[in-house]
């Protein structure tokens, strides 16, 4: 195969591959801003606000100081809160979970004012990690939209390298000479012997 062809054929690849890193770059960018407006835009009307800093203890100033006082309206944020919420919901049963407490309230036999306490420590705890699932699920979709947006810059850009380097490509192959056939060689020479 001659040169020409040769970088035809691979110009030609490059050129399909960069429309196709364009096209897929530029929806995984949608996406991505579409992944992330659709959590702010579940996260802003509800109005979660995290508490100033001098509320928090030193170990939530620590974890989440960075937050204090402002609106949960991101994933960063989202997850931030649950680890807030995760932090108080530690203390309402000494560390147990919903499904430990509430099967503690059930027991037979118990006392109907402790399985009353117990029920009321269940019910909190079911709407504490209730909660924190629903922020996390934020976090976690945030990230996906994140990775996706990231990705798509990183396809275009590389969709762009491919266009630059495919034209080059194209260029180059109308620079190169076609070497000549037999045929022409022998048709070369007997007529620089004819005359």
């Amino acid at each position: 195969m001659n040169r020409k062809i040769w970088d035809r054929l691979v110009s030609t690849a490059g050129a399909v591959l960069a429309v196709a890193l364009i096209a897929l770059g530029g929806l995984a960018i949608y996406g991505g801003n579409f992944g992330q407006q659709n959590v702010r835009d579940r996260l802003e009307p509800q109005n979660v606000t995290f508490p100033p800093f001098e509320a928090m203890t030193a170990e939530e100033q620590q974890e989440i100081g960075d937050f204090a006082g402002q609106k949960v309206v991101n994933g960063e944020q989202a997850k931030g809160f649950s680890d807030f919420i995760a932090g108080h919901l530690e203390a309402v049963n000494d560390g147990k979970t919903y499904s430990e407490t509430s099967a503690a309230a059930r027991e037979e036999g118990l006392d109907p004012d402790v399985a009353a306490e117990l029920q009321g420590k269940a019910d909190t705890l079911f709407k504490g990690e209730t909660l924190r699932a629903i922020l996390l699920n934020a976090y976690g979709w945030w990230t996906v939209a994140t990775i996706a947006l990231y990705a798509g810059y990183l396809m275009v850009a590389a969709g762009i390298l491919f266009t630059i380097l495919a034209s080059f490509g194209f260029r180059h192959a109308k620079r190169v000479d076609v070497p000549e056939t037999p045929e022409e060689v022998r048709e070369k020479r007997y007529a620089m012997l004819s005359a």
